[in-house]
């Protein structure tokens, strides 16, 4: 989940089919790792940005403990680094035998939304397990 709207969507239906099927609940949050190696002066620009991006996604996260509570669902939430999102996602699932990922088509970032959505088509490229894409 990265806050976007659909990612919102996605959660909602996630959680409306773990309730109809007695299923549980993990969001997960990445925040993308930076290969580049800063010169000393950007490399406190580059730690304040990965703090903002760290609190942002515990907000992220904040919101979707509110949606599970407000129907009754037990969520485990989860922020986790990677350098290619995409594969992040599709090893922590592999990684803690989920058997679904549900995700919006669109990030939060305004090139992909050019695309598909480069890391969800990723994601479907990449995971062992169904992926659900929802608009």
């Amino acid at each position: 989940m990265d806050g976007s709207e659909q990612s919102i969507r996605a959660l909602d239906l996630a959680l409306r089919l773990a309730k109809s099927q007695g299923a549980r609940v993990t969001t997960l949050y990445v925040i993308h790792s930076s290969t580049v190696v800063y010169p000393s002066d950007q490399a406190t620009t580059a730690r304040i940005l990965e703090t903002k991006e760290h609190d942002y996604g515990r907000a992220v996260l904040e919101i979707a403990k509110k949606k599970a509570d407000e129907i009754g669902i037990e969520i485990h939430t989860e922020m986790v680094r990677g350098y290619a999102v995409p594969h992040r996602i599709a090893e922590y699932a592999k990684d803690g035998g989920y058997d679904l990922i549900a995700m919006g088509t669109r990030g939060r970032s305004g090139i992909k939304r050019v695309l598909l959505g480069s890391v969800a088509f990723g994601v479907v490229s990449y995971s062992d397990c169904n992926v659900l894409v929802v608009r």
